[in-house]
This record gives C-alpha cells, sequence and structure tokens, in this order.
C-alpha cells in the first residue's frame, strides 16, 4: 500500500513539473513570436516610408508577411500645428501584424506612422 501511495506521489510530482515545463515553453513560443512580429511589422512600415506618397493609396490593405497576416489602414488627417496656426493634410497608416485571418482580433504587433502631404 505505500508503494502505491508513494508511486501516486511520485506521478503528482513529475506532472506538475511537466506542467511547469509545458507552461514555459508556450510563453516562450509566444515570446518568439511576438518578437518576430515586431521585426516585419518595422520593415514593412519602414517600406511604406519611402514610398511616394501618391503610391500610398495603392498599398495592399492585407497580405501575407512572414507566417503571419499584416492588414494596413490608411486614414486621412489634418494635423494641427500647435503655435503656429498651420494645419498640414496627411495621411495616417497602421499596419498591425495578425496570426492569420482567423485570428484577426489577435495583434501580435502595431505600428503607426503619419506621412504629410507634399506641398506644391
Amino acid at each position: 500500500m505505500e508503494s502505491l501511495m508513494a508511486s501516486a506521489m511520485l506521478f503528482a510530482g513529475v506532472l506538475a513539473v511537466i506542467t511547469a515545463i509545458m507552461g514555459g515553453q508556450k510563453r516562450a513560443f509566444e515570446a518568439q513570436r511576438r518578437v518576430e512580429a515586431a521585426l516585419i511589422v518595422e520593415e514593412l512600415m519602414g517600406d511604406i516610408a519611402i514610398t511616394d506618397y501618391s503610391d500610398l493609396s495603392s498599398l495592399p490593405p492585407m497580405r501575407t508577411a512572414g507566417p503571419f497576416l499584416a492588414i494596413t489602414t490608411q486614414q486621412p488627417v489634418d494635423e494641427d500645428l500647435p503655435n503656429l496656426g498651420v494645419r498640414v493634410r496627411g495621411t495616417q497608416l497602421q499596419v498591425r501584424i495578425v496570426p492569420n485571418i482567423a485570428e484577426i482580433a489577435v495583434t501580435l504587433a502595431e505600428v503607426n506612422l503619419y506621412v504629410p502631404e507634399p506641398q506644391s
């Protein structure tokens, strides 16, 4: 009877250790995904930042980016410059990285950029 009790206690201890290890691995995997998503979103926004202003409207709203999905949104915005009384027209861009189309509500990384309209 004692050996059965000892075996049960050993099994419970091993199960607790395995559960802790699996939880740690899951967190490490999630952190790795977020770092990868952050690198991808920075690279995409860097490409967008050097795009001609007139070509911004042709950016795809959704595209594959590595193992993820990149969602690009644009919104025209007028910015008031404080103390100058000047209004600058431009576009607010946002790039979000999501795991896939089924998990579109889960944002792994996000970057915003305001691009002023060039003056002629």
